[in-house]
């Protein structure tokens, strides 16, 4: 027997107990990670962060935040260096692999619209010592290439 992941049969005005019980009720059929956002969501409601919508699934609230949570990490990283969100974006919508991450250029594009300076900021900081400009492109280049590759990952300012 699957457990519907639906709200209507809840009611949340009794606080946290059900939000927690209904936890313990699904999180076995959640991945790992799905279990962080279905655990950050549940928090929410307890905190009246959130009101649960009816109709509204469980699952409809992950997907939620785990898109939300991909948009922060693809927006963070273009700001930290200072690239093309847009193109970053189109790239990372395209499930590339390592044979196809160039193709018709896009790569090439992408890395010439990141700021070096910015480049420069973020790998001197979290390698806390000074590189030379070839040495913060070939890390960038790296980066940036897994960044695509994996799918995103979060990068933050050292």
């Amino acid at each position: 027997m699957s457990l519907p992941l639906d709200f209507n049969d809840l009611n949340f005005r009794y606080g946290g107990d059900k939000v927690f019980l209904l936890y313990l009720a699904v999180s076995d059929a959640l991945t790992q990670e799905e279990q962080k956002y279905a655990n950050i969501f549940l928090h929410d409601i307890e905190r009246g962060d959130v009101i649960a919508e009816d109709g509204k699934t469980l699952r409809d609230y992950i997907t939620e935040y785990q898109f939300r949570a991909k948009d922060d990490q693809i927006h963070r990283f273009a700001t930290i260096f200072g690239l093309d969100e847009d193109k970053l974006r189109n790239m990372m919508g395209l499930n590339l692999n390592e044979a196809t991450i160039n193709e018709f250029g896009r790569f090439d594009e992408l890395k010439k619209s990141v700021d070096k300076s910015k480049a420069k900021a973020f790998f001197e900081a979290y390698e806390q010592t000074k590189l030379i400009p070839p040495k913060v492109n070939m890390k960038t280049d790296q980066l940036l290439r897994q960044f695509i590759l994996t799918g995103g990952f979060e990068v933050d300012m050292p």
